[in-house]
C-alpha cells in the first residue's frame, strides 16, 4: 500500500510541475494560435495570462484524479497557499485521499527555502507510530546531488511558471472557444473550453529550455492533447480551470483548481523543529539505508 500511495503522489506531483513549466512566453502570442480561435476567446486568454503574469500570490482549491494507471485509481482533495515574493514558497494540505480505491490518511507538504517537508501518516507510522515526529523534511540539494536533477533550475521554473501562469498554456490552443455565462462560488464568469497539443506548447519555449521538457514529455508520454476548461472573471482573472490529460504513464489525469485572494498575504513556514526528522534518519531507521536520490 505505501508503494502505491508513494507511486500515485510522485505521479500527481510529476504532472504538476510538468503543467507548470511548460510554456514561456506564450502569454503575448495569443495571436500566433491559429485562424481557428475566435477572436474573443483568443483575446481573453491573452489578456488573462498576461494578468496572472502580475500575481504574486493566492490561494486555492484544488483536486486531482488519475485512472488507468498501474497503480490504480488515485483521488485527491485539498487546499494551496502560494508566493512567489519575497521567496518561493507554498503549502498544500491534501485532507481527502484514495489509493486504489482504499480511503487513506492526507497528506501536507511545504516548501520553505530549499527545503521541502512532507506529513504523511504512513510514513510516521513505520518509523515509530506514535512517538515518531510527525514531519519529515528533505534538501532539494541534497535530493538534487543524489538524482542528478538540476534543483535550482526547477526552483526557477516553479517560480516563474506558478500554477496561475496555466492560462499561459492556453494561448497554444488553436480551437478555444467560449461556452457561455457561469456563477463560480459566488462570482461570475465567462467559461471557455478548448484544446491544445503539449509540444505546441514546448515549441513556444527558449532552446536551452525546450530539451529537458522534450525529455520530461517523453518519459511521462504526455505528447497529445491536453483539453482544458477555464472560467475568467470581469477583471480577467482566472477563477477556475479544468485541465485533462489524454492517456500518460501516469494514466488519465485531471487536475481542477478554484482560484481566491489574489495577491493577498498567504501564511507559509516551516513546522517546529521538534515536530521534524530528516528523511535519511527515517529511512536509516527502518533499516533501507535508502537516500532521498532513492
Amino acid at each position: 500500500m505505501i508503494r502505491r500511495f508513494a507511486t500515485g503522489t510522485a505521479a500527481a506531483a510529476g504532472l504538476a510541475l510538468a503543467l507548470t513549466g511548460c510554456l514561456g512566453d506564450a502569454g503575448n502570442k495569443a495571436g500566433e494560435a491559429g485562424e481557428n480561435i475566435r477572436l474573443t476567446a483568443a483575446q481573453v486568454l491573452g489578456k488573462t495570462a498576461q494578468k496572472t503574469g502580475q500575481i504574486d500570490s493566492f490561494q486555492a482549491d484544488m483536486s486531482m484524479t488519475a485512472t488507468g494507471s498501474s497503480s490504480g485509481s488515485m483521488n485527491m482533495a485539498g487546499t494551496m497557499q502560494y508566493r512567489t515574493k519575497p521567496d518561493l514558497a507554498f503549502s498544500m494540505n491534501f485532507t481527502n485521499m484514495t489509493v486504489g480505491g482504499q480511503s487513506m490518511a492526507g497528506m501536507q507538504e511545504v516548501l520553505v527555502g530549499r527545503t521541502i517537508y512532507m506529513k504523511i501518516p504512513q510514513l510516521t507510522q513505520l518509523g515509530g507510530g506514535a512517538s515518531a515526529k510527525p514531519w519529515v523534511k528533505m534538501s532539494l540539494d541534497e535530493v538534487g546531488a543524489k538524482s542528478g536533477m538540476n534543483v535550482d533550475e526547477l526552483l526557477q521554473q516553479s517560480e516563474q511558471m506558478d500554477p496561475v501562469k496555466n492560462t499561459k498554456m492556453l494561448t497554444a490552443s488553436k480551437d478555444a472557444r467560449e461556452v457561455g455565462k457561469e456563477t463560480v462560488n459566488g462570482v461570475q464568469t465567462t467559461h471557455y473550453t478548448g484544446t491544445y497539443r503539449m509540444s505546441d506548447a514546448v515549441a513556444k519555449l527558449p532552446a536551452d529550455q525546450r530539451q529537458a521538457f522534450e525529455k520530461n514529455l517523453a518519459k511521462s508520454g504526455m505528447n497529445g492533447d491536453m483539453h482544458f476548461d477555464l472560467w475568467v472573471d470581469g477583471q480577467q482573472l482566472p477563477r477556475k480551470m479544468t485541465m485533462k490529460t489524454g492517456q500518460t504513464a501516469a494514466g488519465v489525469m485531471t487536475i481542477t483548481t478554484a482560484y481566491r485572494d489574489f495577491g493577498k498575504p498567504v501564511q507559509v513556514s516551516a513546522p517546529p523543529a521538534s515536530q521534524v526528522t530528516d528523511f535519511n534518519t527515517l529511512m536509516k531507521g527502518l533499516g533501507t539505508g535508502a537516500g532521498p536520490g532513492a
